[in-house]
């Protein structure tokens, strides 16, 4: 995936949050809720100065604070977005060790 720059990623915050309301529709679109969710995993006063902004529209912010929360909470959330997803594996026990307990 293409890393996004701020400006992109500004857009698509405007878009969850004040376009698509992601935290009020029923179903929201699959790449708002994403959004979403990593923003609520951002430290508290990037996460609320980004939605804050993001449904106002006001990108960048023009109080200096909320600007500096802001590029912040951007840089954080586009490093978040450009990490890969977790690959799991179930493993059972080693050397059958749990089916001899079983027996």
């Amino acid at each position: 995936m293409k890393t996004l720059t701020r400006s992109e990623l500004a857009l698509l915050l405007v878009w969850a949050f004040r376009e698509q309301r992601v935290e009020s529709t029923a179903t929201p679109h699959a790449d708002a809720l994403t959004l979403y969710c990593n923003v609520m995993a951002l430290p508290v006063a990037e996460a609320a100065t980004v939605v804050s902004h993001a449904r106002n529209g006001e990108i960048p912010p023009s109080d200096p604070v909320a600007l500096a929360r802001w590029t912040k909470g951007l840089t954080l959330l586009r490093d978040m977005l450009e990490q890969p997803l977790c690959t799991l594996t179930t493993l059972g026990p080693a050397n059958n060790t749990f089916k001899n307990r079983a027996a």
